[in-house]
């Protein structure tokens, strides 16, 4: 098991939010069903517009806690991603799913628990056309550019890709910003005032 990933996932992507600009996908893409929350290693998956037969190779790849993120080559009409999709991604252990298109199925989606971000819902569907596509190469989801093993967060508030390179860096200062989170929350529910707090830190 990657410690980075089980650090990562008790932090929230709004407390990273304080001081990293880069890496948040477009807050068109939202969750299909909440409360949802997960951290993973990105699985990309580049899938042509009308096309699903990709997604099958990817489930295949995938490893447990990998997060399937799916460039839609623009398509945001067809959904891509549904029931059958969700079960037998998370049959193999796949954490979480982030598409740059819609997706279908909410009930199945809820009923298999699998949290899947998208651009909404749509019953015009996707088929196997077998148009090709790719799995593990460099993409572009929600305006943010995901190569295969970069850190995701995710939470009801969006979605968050961080470089493997830098994850490390992000997450020490994280847990130290969520820990002054949980300090500053604790004091204003004792009733102390954002000035009141600012003098007690000042004079520790």
């Amino acid at each position: 098991m990657d410690p980075i990933i089980e650090r990562l996932a008790r932090l929230a992507p709004s407390t990273l939010g304080h001081f990293v600009d880069e890496g948040f996908l477009d807050i068109a893409i939202r969750p299909v069903f909440r409360p949802v929350k997960f951290a993973g290693r990105a699985l990309t998956v580049d899938a042509p517009p009308r096309d699903n037969a990709i997604y099958r190779r990817a489930i295949n790849a995938a490893r447990p806690r990998d997060v399937l993120v799916i460039a839609r080559g623009g398509d945001y009409r067809h959904a891509s991603f549904g029931g059958g999709m969700a079960l037998a991604a998370k049959n193999r252990g796949v954490a979480g799913v982030v598409v740059d298109g819609p997706a279908t199925d909410r009930a199945e989606l809820i009923e298999f628990g699998l949290p899947v971000f998208s651009r909404g819902l749509s019953a015009l569907t996707t088929r196997r056309l077998d148009l090709g596509g790719s799995v593990g190469e460099p993409i572009v989801c929600g305006g943010v550019r995901v190569v295969a093993g970069d850190y995701v967060l995710a939470d009801d508030d969006g979605v968050l890709v961080i470089p493997a390179s830098d994850v490390e860096s992000i997450v020490e200062r994280g847990e130290a910003a969520a820990r002054r989170e949980q300090e500053t929350l604790a004091l204003l529910k004792a009733g102390k005032t954002f000035e009141d707090i600012d003098a007690m830190r000042r004079e520790t």
